[in-house]
């Protein structure tokens, strides 16, 4: 395996022999399921897919969000599933919470930064109001999907959405610290902790 540079960026080749590594290796990093056509992978990325769970802001809105209480955010989303072959409508300057359909498990010595597809943001669709993945991260990632454009838009579950670019860590991350977070192993979006 090539040894890479902290603070540089996972090229193809990196992320494809670290997806090849044994689950058990500290190494290895896990991205499942991986679409078979087209290829999702660039030369500096990975392209990821939009899952079918969504979290829809209530409407009518609550009066206020309260950060210090747990459950206020909680109960200001209804939780929605659009199959495959189906589509949620995003109002015009409106917002949702998705997830991706990959799962991921990124290893002790790798970060992650998911970008939206330059194809999607030039719709006006955003995806990542909180871009960065942390060291040894595992669960597929929620997005903060808005949509920022004059115009109601479609989204497709299984749609390539965002783009995810991997960059070495010059130290690896403590597997005790960085497995007790609050959003650990999730497989749908999450409101917030």
């Amino acid at each position: 395996m090539l040894e890479i540079a902290p603070h540089s960026v996972l090229s193809r080749t990196t992320i494809i022999e670290r997806i090849k590594l044994r689950i058990s290796d500290p190494k290895s990093l896990v991205i499942t399921p991986l679409p078979a056509k087209p290829d999702p992978f660039d030369h500096d990325s990975i392209d990821l897919r939009l899952g079918s769970y969504f979290l829809i802001p209530q409407s009518p809105p609550a009066p206020f969000l309260d950060p210090t209480d747990a459950n206020s955010s909680r109960h200001s989303h209804m939780k929605v599933h659009k199959p495959f072959g189906t589509f949620l409508v995003i109002p015009a300057h409106q917002t949702v919470l998705g997830a991706t359909l990959e799962f991921i498990k990124l290893p002790n010595d790798v970060s992650g930064q998911i970008l939206t597809k330059s194809s999607v943001a030039r719709t006006f669709l955003l995806i990542e109001t909180a871009p960065w993945v942390h060291p040894l991260y595992r669960g597929c990632l929620t997005l903060e999907i808005a949509n920022v454009s004059n115009t109601p838009q479609l989204l497709y579950p299984g749609v390539h959405i965002g783009q995810l670019i991997l960059i070495a860590n010059d130290k690896p991350a403590n597997d005790a610290e960085s497995l007790s977070g609050a959003y650990v192993g999730p497989i749908e979006p999450e409101s917030p902790a």
